[in-house]
């Protein structure tokens, strides 16, 4: 069977489908459950387009976008963090700059960032721990519902992998129990396992990360 899953560095455009299958990925993980306690999915849309702006306007964040050639659907997003490597800024349009400058106003009524806010600097935490400024991060990898099996993950994968094997450069990233399995596929190896606990930020709760590491292969390598 021909894969049909092409990758390109994110657009503006495809923001409100990327910030989508970052919900709709993790919607059944407990993380989620905390931040967006007794919420329908759909309320949350707006407010992570506006995150994916963001988030494609910093300097060190590549963002890719994975397609199915078959529909032309956008099913795939991966984000990738690399410390001095500033060369992926997107240019926003000025709708886009007027999202992104009103962004606190797309935050539903109800949401408890001061969970996600809390959830992330004890993850970044550890992050601190293992990697060193020369490593790249895998910061997220979602793949749409119903396009899982068809190789999106790994297609996504396969640029970070790629540059970072050019660059002899680690690739740190945190798994969820979903994720861990395709990782340890294409050569990431355990560090730890975290388990965060959101009723210590008064939330419910709690969820296991698996943290894991990436070491660069010689392009020699068989």
């Amino acid at each position: 069977m021909t894969n049909s899953i092409v990758i390109h560095r994110a657009t503006e455009s495809e923001a409100v489908a990327l910030g989508r299958i970052n919900i709709l990925s993790f919607q059944h993980h407990q993380s989620w459950a905390n931040l967006a306690p007794d919420m329908e999915p759909i309320a949350c849309f707006p407010m992570m387009h506006v995150r994916t702006l963001q988030l494609m306007i910093r300097p060190d964040t590549h963002i890719f976008s994975a397609v199915d050639t078959s529909d032309d659907q956008v099913v795939g997003y991966g984000r990738w963090v690399i410390p001095g490597e500033e060369s992926s800024i997107v240019e926003l349009s000025a709708e886009g700059q007027a999202l992104v400058a009103d962004g606190e106003k797309v935050k539903p009524e109800g949401m408890r960032w001061d969970i996600f806010v809390a959830f992330l600097n004890k993850l970044k935490g550890r992050r601190e721990v293992y990697t060193t400024e020369h490593d790249m991060v895998l910061d997220l990898l979602a793949t749409r519902p119903g396009h899982g099996g068809k190789g999106v993950g790994t297609t996504l994968l396969q640029w970070g992998i790629e540059y970072a094997d050019a660059h002899n450069r680690r690739i740190y990233l945190e798994a969820t129990v979903d994720g861990c399995p395709l990782y340890l596929k294409h050569g990431w190896r355990k560090l730890e396992e975290v388990v965060i606990d959101y009723g210590e930020f008064g939330g419910k709760g709690q969820q296991a990360f698996t943290l894991m590491m990436r070491d660069p292969h010689s392009s020699s390598a068989s």
